[in-house]
């Protein structure tokens, strides 16, 4: 028994499945020898080498990107580009991607289809322990010493304000990237 695989008619964003590392490469190859829209968010970080901090720059959603096409016409040509895996089917379904889910990324990135990861932390933000013995403990940050990579917070202990010094590391760090539903 031969199963069909269904899909919408018409020229709409999918879901197509990289090999492991290659969103990149496959959403180059897609775009220059098929001319479709291709879409593979990045998200730029800081993480920690034995060189010191470097920066990393990887898929925001690894192994898969996005492309806007007819499945009809370009299945096959997308199917079989370099770099890509498949499609992927849901219950016997190739779902698409609505257009305003597309824009609700895409509006929160660069030109380059960028979002930093971990802002430095600012003076006066309120964030969150992430290690130690007081995980999870909301504090205000009340001075930043970039040279020694250290923030200064104000915790609440016992009814009391108390100053700590913690590695910027150990500290939550915000983000500018946000996606809701309603967007």
């Amino acid at each position: 028994m031969m199963v069909t695989t269904q899909f919408e008619p018409g020229i709409r964003w999918y879901c197509v499945r990289t090999k492991p590392k290659k969103e990149r490469m496959a959403a180059a190859n897609i775009a220059s020898l098929h001319g479709l829209d291709v879409f593979c968010p990045q998200i730029r970080f800081r993480r920690k080498t034995a060189r010191g901090p470097v920066w990393f720059q990887e898929a925001m959603f690894p192994g898969y990107m996005f492309v806007r096409f007819d499945m009809v016409e370009m299945k096959r040509a997308v199917s079989y580009s370099p770099g890509v895996l498949n499609i992927p089917v849901f219950n016997d379904r190739i779902v698409s991607i609505p257009d305003s889910v597309i824009e609700s990324i895409r509006k929160n990135l660069d030109e380059e289809s960028v979002v930093d990861a971990g802002l430095p932390l600012e003076v006066g933000e309120e964030t969150t322990i992430l290690e130690g013995s007081m995980r999870g403990i909301k504090v205000k940050v009340i001075k930043v010493m970039s040279a020694e990579n250290r923030v200064s917070v104000l915790l609440e202990m016992l009814g009391t304000l108390v100053e700590a010094e913690f590695a910027a590391d150990q500290l939550e760090h915000r983000t500018d990237y946000r996606v809701t539903a309603d967007q």
